[in-house]
């Protein structure tokens, strides 16, 4: 327990200070302030963060150059950038294979396609040559039994009327 409170120690310790450095500041300013006079130290207080604030900006851009400047470090990091081209590669080829294979595919079912649509256009028209075949013969076969109903039709006609005329012709003595 003891190594996990050395963890957090410092950190504690610094915000007690903190602490105790502004109830010192506050019982050392006079009892009566006026509103003035608190603008004025706020924007001091304000103004003064500010600058350290920056102060430890640059601070820490500079510990970060020499931290990155360090040979273990760079060396490190040309790692990072390394493996992170590699994986970029990788992935490029990954999609590139992807997307190949997908126009593979693609091709595959196009042809596919156009290979049913084709067979199926055959069938169509052979279906259609049969239709019509059986048609021809059945408008044939039903033109042969108008015509033969036809002849019988005028052979029936003809045999009233002669039957017919030869009753009404006047008889010859």
């Amino acid at each position: 327990m003891s190594a996990q409170f050395d963890l957090i120690r410092t950190p504690l310790l610094a915000g007690l200070g903190v602490g105790d450095l502004a109830l010192h500041t506050l019982g050392e300013l006079p009892e009566r302030l006026t509103p003035e006079e608190l603008r004025k130290q706020a924007d001091k207080v304000s103004e003064q963060a500010r600058r350290t604030y920056n102060e430890l900006a640059d601070r820490g851009e500079g510990a970060l150059r020499r931290i990155r400047n360090q040979p273990q470090v760079a060396r490190a990091l040309r790692g990072v950038e390394d493996a992170t081209g590699r994986i970029e590669r990788q992935v490029d080829r990954a999609v590139d294979t992807a997307h190949d294979r997908g126009e593979e595919v693609l091709g595959r079912v196009s042809r596919e396609t156009r290979s049913v649509g084709e067979r199926t256009a055959r069938a169509t028209q052979r279906s259609a040559a049969r239709t019509a075949r059986n048609a021809r013969q059945a408008s044939d076969e039903l033109a042969e039994a108008v015509q033969e109903a036809g002849d019988e039709a005028a052979h029936t006609t003809r045999s009233a009327t002669r039957k017919a005329a030869n009753r009404t012709q006047p008889a010859t003595r």
